[in-house]
């Protein structure tokens, strides 16, 4: 942990997750401005989708090509430019008729994350002790977090007093620190400095996925995440306005409320992993399966629940379990694979999420359309206990003592 690079990996990526969220902020202003449509601006979270998606699938040939620290350097990089370039855009030129160019560059921008994610998170075993995994993911989700709840509420302050044009020029700087911070972190030479490249491209595409059904842990691990992402979408903004309406029969401020809980959850778990590091490690099997219960119980809680004060602690507990899941679900994944194969399989992880979100997204939609956002969340609640049944069988394959490591691809 007082290793200097971790510290730059932390303070880069800390950096760029502050800008993000300004950059949306800033995003969803504009495009609002301009075309004053709702529709327009829904637009955004689905063109970040798509291309994120689209990115995981072709991760791993850059993965081949480059290494690591430069994947993530001339992602924030080429992000950053990209970003100066919507800047001057939107400051000269923008208009309903060119809106399309918008979301060109946020397609962009989103693209290069796909490529960033992969990398900055198969680094970090790459900078910290097997040890202090649990203490390194913690330590980054709290920060991310952090960011996340305080980020989006300055962010309305800052995009009232500096419009989207100042907020666009602010999450520039910050995108142009990141990267400097990001080029000062060193790897010890390894296989992965290698850079060789795999001519055949389809086995390069899939590898992250033949490792991830090959290998019982990943497999089992990866097939908790699928159903959590079937679950996921109940808590977007289209499924949870109208359940806050109809259901909790209270006024829209309640999604900031119960969005602001669900953020609190998510810190302290991420503070209670960073000092409980060392007993947690040990336990690991038993704080996945605990906290695939309390997920499940939670989500079903909060949608049969109609009292709004309640619903909030609810989204809390929520929060606190499905961080602490995520923490020792990445931990475990880190310390089975190795440098590129572990970037190849957060790839994999990437792009599945991200195609069986969107499909989720749809499905739960039209649930909610004709029938009612009750009857969504005892969908997800349905694939939630179905995950916390999985995780209670199969107990055996998360648990560091018995997982399989998967050596260098270039070994």
């Amino acid at each position: 942990m007082k290793n200097l690079s971790f510290r730059f990996l932390v303070f880069g990526q800390t950096l760029a997750n502050a800008g993000d969220v300004f950059y949306i902020v800033a995003l969803i202003s504009i495009v609002y401005e301009v075309t004053n449509s709702m529709f327009f601006v829904s637009l955004v979270p689905l063109c970040n989708m798509v291309s994120g998606f689209l990115s995981s699938v072709i991760a791993p040939l850059l993965i081949d090509k480059f290494n690591l620290k430069k994947i993530l350097f001339l992602s924030q990089l080429n992000k950053t430019l990209v970003l100066l370039v919507l800047t001057l855009f939107t400051s000269f030129y923008v208009t309903d008729r060119s809106i399309y160019l918008i979301f060109i560059i946020v397609f962009a921008i989103s693209f290069l994350d796909g490529w960033a994610n992969p990398a900055s998170s198969a680094i970090i075993p790459r900078l910290v002790s097997e040890k202090e995994l649990i203490k390194a993911n913690s330590l980054l989700s709290s920060l991310s977090q952090f960011i996340q709840l305080a980020g989006w509420a300055i962010g309305g302050i800052l995009v009232a007093l500096l419009h989207s044009k100042g907020l666009f020029c602010l999450t520039f700087a910050l995108y142009v620190l990141s990267t400097y911070t990001i080029a000062l972190i060193k790897l010890e030479n390894s296989s992965d400095e290698k850079n060789e490249s795999n001519n055949n491209k389809i086995s390069s595409i899939v590898e992250g996925w033949k490792l991830i059904i090959e290998n019982k842990t990943l497999r089992t691990i990866h097939l908790l995440i699928f159903l959590s992402a079937i679950a996921s979408p109940v808590w977007v903004s289209a499924i949870l306005y109208p359940f806050i309406l109809n259901r909790l029969n209270a006024g829209t401020e309640w999604w900031g409320y119960i969005n602001t809980c669900l953020l609190i959850g998510f810190f302290l778990a991420g503070i209670y992993g960073y000092k409980r590091s060392e007993i947690l490690e040990k336990k690991i099997s038993f704080v996945i399966i605990l906290s695939s219960f309390f997920i499940f119980v939670c989500t079903l809680a909060f949608g049969l629940n109609t009292i709004p004060w309640v619903s909030l602690i609810f989204i809390a507990i929520y929060g606190i379990f499905q961080e602490l899941n995520n923490i020792f679900i990445h931990t475990l994944i880190q310390n089975i694979a190795q440098d590129k194969i572990l970037a190849k399989v957060y790839a994999a992880e990437g792009a599945l999420i991200m195609i069986t979100f969107g499909i989720s997204t749809m499905v739960m939609g039209v649930i909610g359309e004709y029938f009612s956002s009750v009857a969504v969340f005892l969908v997800a609640s349905f694939f939630l206990c179905i995950s916390f049944t999985v995780a209670f069988k199969m107990k055996k394959q998360l648990s560091l003592t018995v997982i399989d490591k998967i050596s260098s691809m270039d070994n």
